[in-house]
C-alpha cells in the first residue's frame, strides 16, 4: 500500500511539473526557441509518466473512451496520409506532435480514472504554469513601456513563447485555470489564482490579439449565459471572482483607451492586412483539397504545396522568396488540408465527444466546485476552437498539452471500471505511450541538431561564405530534418555554395534534390535555373525560371535572370518582356545594369519591332542623353502611367 501512495505522489508530482514548469524550457540558441525543446520536454515527461505507471499496482484497466477512439482515428488517418506527402520527413515531424498529445490526454485519462491524479494537483501545475508565464509577461510589459518600444512595436513582448499571439494565446488558456483554481482551491493557492485571474485578462487585452480577444468575448458571453441559467441551483451556488475580473478588465479598458490615442497603435489593430493575407491562405487550402480530396497532402505538407496556387496578393517578401508562408492560420483548415475531409471529422468529433460530457457533467453536478470546473473548462474550450479559426494552436505543444488538460478534466469523474465503452489492460496501453513519447523524443532530438546546425547555414549564407556552407548543411540534414524552420530546403543552400566553388555537378545534383522535396519552392526552383544557367543549358534555365515565375510573376531573380540569357541572345524585347514585370522601384546594380542595357535598345530600334510605343514617345519627348536618364524617365513614366 505504501508503494502504491508512493507512486501516486510521484505521478501528481511529475504531471504538476510537466505543465507548470513548461514555460521555463526555452533554447534561445534555436531559430524557434520553443517548437522544438517544448516537444521534447513534453515527451520525456510522458515516458516517465508511462513508466511509472507501469509499476503502479493501482492501474490495470483502462476506459478507452470514446474520444480517445475518435483521437485514435485522427491519427490513423494522417499515418494513412504520409504516403501521398511530397516530403514525408516533415510528415513524421507533425505526427510526433499529433501523438504526443494523444499520448498525454490518454496518460490524463487513465491517471484520473485511476485515482492516481486528483484534479486540483493538475490545476496547481497550471496554475503555476501561468504564473510563471504572466510574470515574465509583465516584466517584458513594463521594461519596454519604459524603454518607449511597447507602443510602437507590440512585439517585443513574447515571453518565452516566441511571438506575441501565441503568448497572448496561452495566456488566455491558462486563464480557465486560474479561475477554478479561485473558486476551489484553498489558501495560498486561491490568493495565487485570483492574482493570476487579474494578471492574466489585464495582459490578455493589453497584448492586442485581435483573435484572442474575439475568443474570450464570445466565449465568456456564452459561458456567463449558461452560468445565468445554471444558477437556480441554489445549492450548487458558484462564487466566481467577479471583482477580480471586474478590475482586470477595466484596467486593461483604461489601458486600451491609452494606447489608442497612439495613431500607430490604432492603425495596426484596424489594419486589415494579416485578414487579407489570410483569405489568400485558406483560398490556397481549399485548392489543395480540391487536387487531393480523399487524404489531403499529408501531415506538415501544408507549406510545402502552398505556394503551387500562387503568390499573388501577398507581401512582396513571399512573392520574392525571402519569406514563406507556413500555415493557414486556421486549424481546421489545416487539418483538412494536409489529412482530407475525415481527418477533420476525426479532429473534430474530439471536440463533440468533450462538449457532450460538458454537457453531461452540466446536467448533473455533484458539488459547486465540479460546477466551477466545468464552466470554466468549458469556456476554455469554446475560446481554443474560436482561437483557431485565425491562427495556429495545434502546432504547439504548450497550447496543445493545455488543451489536453481541459478535455481531461471534463472526464475527472469517470471511475475506472464504473464507466461504460471499451475496457483495455492498461499495460499494453502504457507501452504503447511510452513508446509515444519515446518516438517524439527521437524525432525532436534529430530535429533539435538539425535546427542547430541550419543557425550555422543561414549564418554563412548571411556572409556569402561557400566554403562554410556546405558542411553545415551536410550537419544539419538527417533522417527528420532536410527543411529549415522557414520551409526552404537544406539543399538548397548546399546548391548555391558548391555553385559559387564552381562545383557544378554537385550544386546540381544538391538543387535537384532541393527541389524534389520543394517542388513549389520558388527560391528553390530559381537556384536550379542558375545551375542549368552555369551549364549553358539555356532551353532548360529558361524553363525553370518560367516554373518560378508562374507562382510569382513579379519574382525578381527569376526575372532578371532570364532577361540576362535573352539580352546575351541580343534579343532586348524578351529582356523586356521579364523585366516590366518587375517593381518600377527596384532597386540594386543588377537591376540597373539590365535595364540600362534594355531602355536604349527599345526606343533606338523602336522603328523595327514598334511596340512599347507609350513607353517610347514618353521616352522621346524627354530626350534622355544617357541610359541612367532613361533608366530615371522609366521609373517616372511608372507614376504617370498609374
Amino acid at each position: 500500500m505504501a508503494q502504491v501512495k508512493q507512486n501516486n505522489n510521484i505521478l501528481s508530482i511529475i504531471t504538476m511539473l510537466l505543465f507548470g514548469l513548461m514555460p521555463l524550457v526555452y533554447v534561445k540558441s534555436l531559430i524557434d526557441s520553443t517548437l522544438i525543446p517544448h516537444q521534447l520536454f513534453g515527451s520525456v515527461g510522458l515516458m516517465v509518466s508511462a513508466l511509472i505507471m507501469l509499476s503502479s499496482k493501482g492501474i490495470a484497466k483502462v476506459n478507452f473512451a470514446w474520444v480517445l477512439w475518435s483521437f485514435t482515428g485522427f491519427l490513423v488517418i494522417n499515418l494513412v496520409a504520409v504516403s501521398v506527402a511530397i516530403n514525408p520527413v516533415e510528415s513524421w515531424a507533425t505526427m510526433s506532435r499529433y501523438v504526443l498529445s494523444f499520448g498525454v490526454l490518454t496518460a490524463l485519462l487513465l491517471l484520473f480514472q485511476s485515482k492516481n491524479l486528483r484534479p486540483e494537483n493538475l490545476i496547481k501545475g497550471i496554475v503555476v504554469f501561468g504564473s510563471i508565464s504572466a510574470a515574465i509577461t509583465l516584466f517584458e510589459i513594463l521594461k519596454s513601456l519604459g524603454s518607449g518600444d511597447f507602443i510602437s512595436n507590440i512585439y517585443v513582448v513574447s515571453g518565452t513563447f516566441g511571438h506575441k499571439n501565441l503568448l497572448s494565446s496561452v495566456l488566455m488558456l491558462s486563464l480557465p485555470f486560474s479561475i477554478i483554481g479561485a473558486v476551489t482551491l484553498e489558501k495560498g493557492w486561491k490568493r495565487l489564482s485570483l492574482i493570476l485571474t487579474f494578471l492574466l485578462i489585464a495582459e490578455v487585452f493589453v497584448l492586442r490579439t485581435r483573435g484572442v480577444w474575439l475568443a474570450v468575448f464570445v466565449s465568456a458571453f456564452v459561458f456567463l449565459f449558461v452560468f445565468y441559467l445554471l444558477r437556480k441551483r441554489q445549492s450548487l451556488e458558484v462564487k466566481f471572482p467577479i471583482k477580480q475580473v471586474g478590475l482586470a478588465a477595466g484596467i486593461a479598458v483604461v489601458l486600451l483607451v491609452a494606447l489608442f490615442s497612439a495613431a500607430k497603435v490604432s492603425s495596426s489593430v484596424s489594419d486589415t492586412t494579416n485578414l487579407e493575407n489570410r483569405f489568400v491562405f485558406w483560398n490556397n487550402s481549399i485548392k489543395m483539397l480540391e487536387d487531393s480530396p480523399m487524404l489531403g497532402v499529408g501531415p506538415g505538407n501544408w507549406k510545402i504545396n502552398f505556394p503551387k496556387y500562387g503568390l499573388a496578393g501577398l507581401e512582396n517578401g513571399v512573392q520574392q522568396g525571402v519569406t514563406h508562408v507556413q500555415r493557414p492560420h486556421n486549424d481546421y483548415l489545416w487539418v483538412l488540408a494536409e489529412g482530407g475531409p475525415l481527418a477533420l471529422v476525426f479532429f473534430l468529433g474530439i471536440f463533440v465527444l468533450a462538449f457532450a460530457q460538458l454537457s453531461k457533467n452540466l446536467r448533473q453536478p455533484l458539488n459547486k466546485n465540479d460546477l466551477a470546473i466545468d464552466l470554466s473548462v468549458g469556456f476554455g474550450l469554446l475560446a481554443y476552437l474560436l482561437f483557431s479559426l485565425t491562427d495556429f494552436p495545434l502546432e504547439r505543444t504548450s497550447h496543445s498539452f493545455l488543451l489536453m488538460a481541459m478535455i481531461a478534466m471534463l472526464f475527472r469523474n469517470n471511475i475506472q471500471g464504473k464507466e461504460k465503452g471499451f475496457t483495455l489492460s492498461a499495460k499494453p496501453v502504457l507501452l504503447v505511450l511510452a513508446g509515444l513519447g519515446l518516438f517524439s523524443a527521437i524525432v525532436c532530438s534529430y530535429r533539435w541538431k538539425g535546427e542547430k546546425a541550419s543557425v550555422k547555414v543561414l549564418e554563412a549564407n548571411a556572409q556569402r561564405n561557400a566554403q562554410r556552407i556546405i558542411p553545415a548543411a551536410e550537419e544539419a540534414i538527417n533522417p527528420y530534418y532536410n527543411m529549415d524552420n522557414f520551409a526552404n530546403p537544406i539543399r538548397y543552400y548546399s546548391s548555391m555554395g558548391k555553385l559559387v566553388l564552381q562545383n557544378v555537378p554537385g550544386a546540381m545534383q544538391d538543387a535537384l534534390e532541393a527541389v524534389d522535396i520543394a517542388p513549389y519552392n520558388i527560391i528553390a526552383i530559381n537556384q536550379l535555373g542558375n545551375v542549368y544557367k552555369a551549364q549553358k543549358q539555356i532551353d532548360l534555365a529558361l524553363l525553370t525560371f518560367d516554373k518560378a515565375t508562374e507562382i510569382s510573376s513579379v519574382m525578381e531573380a527569376a526575372r532578371m535572370s532570364s532577361a540576362e540569357i535573352y539580352l546575351d541572345q541580343g534579343d532586348y524585347l524578351s529582356a523586356y518582356g521579364e523585366m516590366k514585370f518587375m517593381f518600377r522601384d527596384t532597386k540594386g546594380p543588377r537591376y540597373q545594369r539590365i535595364m540600362e542595357a534594355v531602355l536604349p535598345a527599345i526606343v533606338a530600334n523602336y522603328n523595327e519591332h514598334g511596340k512599347y510605343t507609350s513607353l517610347v514617345q514618353y521616352m522621346r519627348g524627354r530626350n534622355p542623353k544617357t541610359a541612367a536618364e532613361m533608366l530615371a524617365l522609366y521609373r517616372g513614366w511608372s507614376d504617370a502611367s498609374k
